[in-house]
């Protein structure tokens, strides 16, 4: 009787680095600087893609001074964006990106998806932190662009 070689289970869950960014920006008379911070969470449940590969969904704290005092700190988790996300993506996709995108009449925006792992696939979120660091979560309904100009404009050409 021939024995057939052990097949070794991967049991590895992905994730991703842990990882700051810092900025600042003037906003009115006030220099408000904010940190974002992404680590893998040991807390969240972990994600299983279509091919059974493990990752390990992310946090991100956003830390923001406003003239130097603390003005706003919190966790972001998947879990704020659950109420907004389609079943898939609440149970395949992880929360993957976070970054400050304008300050506009008092309020910061910033930017976050939850995607599925190592793919294109998303659901973009807008962050707002008001004046009184109140903050809301809504999904980012821009449109994407369908194509480039200079695409188009090579295809007219040939």
């Amino acid at each position: 009787m021939e024995l057939l070689p052990l097949v070794e289970q991967d049991t590895t869950t992905h994730s991703m680095p842990a990882c700051d960014f810092n900025d600042s920006i003037r906003a009115g008379s006030h220099l408000m600087t904010f940190v974002i911070r992404r680590e893998a969470s040991t807390t969240q449940p972990i994600v299983t893609d279509d091919y059974g590969i493990k990752f390990r969904d992310n946090e991100f704290t956003l830390s923001v001074k406003r003239g130097g005092q603390d003005f706003f700190s919190r966790t972001f988790t998947k879990k704020d964006f659950s109420p907004l996300l389609t079943d898939a993506f609440r149970k395949h996709g992880i929360l993957d990106g976070f970054r400050f995108i304008d300050y506009k009449e008092g309020i910061l925006t910033f930017g976050a998806c939850v995607s599925y792992p190592e793919s294109d696939m998303s659901q973009p979120f807008f962050v707002r932190i008001g004046p009184d660091a109140g903050f809301t979560i809504e999904p980012d309904e821009t449109p994407e662009l369908e194509a480039s100009v200079d695409s188009a404009d090579s295809e007219e050409g040939a």
